[in-house]
């Protein structure tokens, strides 16, 4: 989390009207998606005790957009699915839905990584304002599975997952979910957010990010449960942080909704469910 910044330069958009586009096996039916290349050996013993690789974590190109494409009845069932999910280790730290469901969706890009001055050309040939840069503060920690392993992390290898592990790691999973799961960046012009002893910056992607703000979604989510009876059922109707400030499925309905980033109505707040979303300094 961070500091209180400026607002997004990033017009919202409208969610999708439905359309028949394929959907990637991993959101059609509960069957396990075929393993890509592997650069590893398969891993054997339970999903819980593994470290995600490429035999185990799966990738859909897009999902948000293919989430678009389904009925209500398709992804009521894919809630179910997401629900039953087995993480491997290093996610499965506390029993979440929304990192069950960005798992089984396989909304597992990595974001764009520059240096410097790459960064900065990407800025300008984006017509972006230095103040629009996002920055997040972070410290080391513990981190406690349910395979019952600990892993001791520096500030540094926190952000280094966040910028180059094999999986999303969604955060938000203890302590407050303000605006639902994910991972939360300040639009505060790069400076630090005095969180933690490690910074990192970027800027919103303008070709992947897709934002809303927390009362529009709050909107738009109420209307969807109207019109999608089945998925209202299943998830329990649209939770917000006024109900639910640890235990909401804000993020889960900006998905389905066709958003990737959810921003605070005050201030520069962001929180960014896929990291596809965003543009790092390496």
């Amino acid at each position: 989390m961070g500091g209180r910044g400026g607002a997004s330069g990033i017009a919202s958009v409208r969610r999708m009207p439905q359309s028949r586009a394929a959907i990637p096996p991993t959101l059609a039916s509960p069957q396990p998606q075929q393993p890509q290349q592997p650069q590893q050996p398969q891993q054997t013993g339970p999903i819980q005790n593994q470290l995600p690789d490429q035999n185990n974590t799966p990738v859909s190109p897009d999902p948000v957009s293919a989430l678009q494409g389904m009925s209500d009845a398709q992804l009521a069932q894919l809630f179910q699915q997401a629900k039953q999910a087995k993480l491997p280790n290093h996610l499965n730290d506390v029993d979440d839905i929304t990192q069950k469901f960005v798992y089984t969706i396989g909304m597992n890009e990595k974001p764009m990584l520059l240096d410097q001055a790459a960064f900065r050309q990407f800025m300008t040939a984006n017509n972006i304002p230095t103040n629009r840069i996002l920055s997040r503060s972070i410290n080391g920690g513990k981190l406690n599975t349910t395979a019952g392993n600990t892993a001791s992390l520096t500030g540094k290898q926190v952000a280094d997952m966040l910028k180059n592990s094999r999986l999303t790691y969604i955060g938000g999973k203890i302590g407050g979910q303000r605006l639902g799961a994910g991972t939360y960046l300040d639009m505060n012009g790069g400076g630090s957010t005095l969180y933690g002893s490690t910074t990192i910056t970027g800027c919103l992607n303008p070709q992947t990010a897709r934002v809303v703000t927390e009362s529009q979604l709050a909107s738009a989510a109420r209307a969807f449960d109207r019109s999608h009876p089945q998925f209202a059922r299943a998830t329990g109707g649209y939770r917000d942080s006024s109900r639910a400030w640890t235990n909401n499925n804000m993020s889960i309905y900006a998905l389905v909704l066709g958003y990737n980033v959810i921003k605070s109505d005050h201030g520069g707040y962001h929180n960014v469910i896929d990291r596809k979303a965003l543009v790092l300094v390496k």
